[in-house]
C-alpha cells in the first residue's frame, strides 16, 4: 500500500515545507509515500482535481474539522485497516481555504478531524504529516510514541 498526502496550497511556507519533507522521508521508511500539492481554485475545482487524481483502488481520508476525532493509536488502526483491505493507496486530502465540497466528503471512506478548531493550512499539513508518521511508528512498535 502507498500513502499519499495531498493539499491545496497557493503560498510558500518554508518552515512547513521543511517539516513536511522531514516527516515525509520518515513515512517513506514504512510505506511508499507521495506528497501531492495542487494549486488552489474554487472548492469545486479543487475537489474535481482531487477526485480525478485518485487511483481506482484507493481509501480516501478527507481531513475536515467536522470529521471524526481519533487518537494517534486510532490513526494507526486506520493504517492497519487500509493495509489489510487490499487497496493500493491510502490518500489523505487536506482541502483549500474553503474546505472540501460535499462531493469529496461523500466520496471519502473516512472523514478525519485533526482538531475541532480551524487550522491554518500549513499547520494542518505539518500536524497531518506528523500524525501519519506517528501512526507508522506505533504499527512498527518503534519508540517514537509514548502514549
Amino acid at each position: 500500500m502507498r500513502i499519499v498526502i495531498s493539499g491545496v496550497r497557493g503560498g510558500k511556507t518554508p518552515w512547513a515545507d521543511a517539516a513536511a519533507l522531514d516527516y515525509g522521508s520518515r513515512i517513506q521508511r514504512h510505506f511508499p509515500f507521495e506528497d501531492r500539492v495542487f494549486k488552489p481554485g474554487t472548492a469545486e475545482e479543487d475537489g474535481a482535481r482531487l477526485l480525478a487524481a485518485l487511483p481506482a483502488r484507493s481509501w480516501l481520508v478527507v481531513v475536515d474539522e467536522r470529521g471524526e476525532s481519533r487518537s494517534s493509536e486510532g490513526v494507526a488502526k486506520l493504517l492497519d485497516a487500509a493495509a489489510d483491505s487490499g487497496l493500493t493507496t491510502l490518500w489523505f486530502a487536506l482541502g483549500g481555504a474553503y474546505g472540501h465540497p460535499d462531493g469529496v466528503r461523500k466520496s471519502a471512506r473516512t472523514v478525519l478531524s485533526l482538531s475541532p478548531m480551524v487550522l491554518n493550512h500549513a499547520v494542518a499539513r505539518v500536524v497531518l504529516f506528523e500524525q501519519v508518521y506517528r501512526a507508522c511508528t506505533i504499527r512498527a512498535g518503534e519508540p517514537y510514541h509514548h502514549g
